[in-house]
C-alpha cells in the first residue's frame, strides 16, 4: 500500500509541469528538492486537489484519487502547507478540531498530537498571536491530528529557529516510526539527504533525477537543477553539500 504519482502533468496558470511521477511508503519520507519555480510545492498542491492535474494519475492505498470525496482524501492525506493562514478569532484548539472533522476525538488526543510537537502549552491561546515558529508546529500537530496514512509538508523548516529545526527532524523519524509516509518539500538539500529514504530533484517543471540520496544529492546532479557546481564534506551528521559557484 502506497500513493503513488504516476506521470502526472499540470497546469499551474501558463506554466506546465510534468510529467511527474514518485511512490511513497507508509515508513518511507520522500523529499521534493529544487529552485523556486521549479514546481515542486505544484505537486503537493495537486495532490491535494488545489491544481488541476491534466493527465496521469494518482493512486492512493489502491484507489484512484479521482474517484475519492474529500472526506476520503482527508482520511488518507494530511496537507501542511508553506504559508499559514491566520483564521479570525480561533484558538490553537479550534485550529485542531476542524483539523480533524473526519475523526472522533477529543481534548485528550489532541493534547496528544500538540505534545508531540512541543506545543501543548498553547492549546487555548489565540492562534494569531504565537510566533512563526509555533504556527508552523501547531499545523504540523493539527496534521498529525488529522490522522490520515500520508503526511506532506510544504517548507516545514520555514520560521523555525536551530532548535526547532533540530526537533523537527526528530518529529519527521517519530512520524516515519508510527508507520506513516511522509512527503516533503524543502529548499535545504542537507536536511533533505539527512532524513529522505527518496528524493525527487526538479527544475524547470521536471524531474532531473529521482532515487536514493546518494544517487540524487551529488556533484554530477545538483548542477543539472541549481545551475552552480558542488562540493562536499564529512561532518559528524554525515556527508553535506555546498554551491562552490555559478557555471
Amino acid at each position: 500500500m502506497a500513493l503513488e504519482v504516476k506521470e502526472i502533468n499540470m497546469e499551474r496558470g501558463p506554466t506546465k509541469i510534468g510529467p511527474i511521477s514518485l511512490t511513497v511508503e507508509k515508513g518511507e519520507i520522500v523529499t521534493i528538492c529544487g529552485k523556486n519555480g521549479s514546481g515542486k510545492t505544484s505537486t503537493l498542491s495537486a495532490l491535494a486537489g488545489d491544481v488541476h492535474v491534466v493527465s496521469g494519475s494518482v493512486i492512493i492505498d489502491g484507489t484512484d484519487m479521482k474517484h475519492m470525496n474529500i472526506r476520503a482524501k482527508s482520511r488518507k492525506i494530511a496537507y501542511i502547507q508553506q504559508e499559514i493562514p491566520e483564521p479570525m478569532s480561533f484558538t490553537v484548539g479550534d485550529i485542531m478540531e476542524i483539523a480533524g472533522y473526519t475523526r472522533e476525538g477529543g481534548r485528550e488526543e489532541i493534547m496528544e498530537a500538540l505534545a508531540f510537537c512541543g506545543v501543548e502549552k498553547f492549546i487555548d491561546r489565540d492562534f494569531a498571536s504565537l510566533s512563526g515558529g509555533e504556527k508552523r508546529m501547531v499545523y504540523i500537530a493539527s496534521g498529525l491530528y488529522q490522522n490520515a496514512d500520508y503526511v506532506m509538508l510544504d517548507e516545514p523548516t520555514s520560521y523555525l529557529d536551530l532548535d526547532r529545526i533540530h526537533s523537527l527532524i526528530e518529529l519527521l523519524k517519530n512520524i516515519q516510526r508510527h508507520n506513516k509516509g511522509i512527503l516533503l518539500v524543502a529548499h535545504d538539500i542537507n536536511l533533505a539527504y539527512r532524513v529522505s529514504t527518496k528524493i525527487l530533484l526538479m527544475a524547470e517543471g521536471k524531474v532531473v533525477a529521482y532515487g536514493k540520496p546518494d544517487d540524487v544529492i551529488n556533484e554530477k546532479i545538483l548542477p543539472l537543477a541549481y545551475d552552480v557546481k558542488f562540493g562536499s564534506y564529512d561532518s559528524p551528521e554525515g556527508k553535506r553539500f555546498y554551491p562552490l559557484g555559478f557555471e
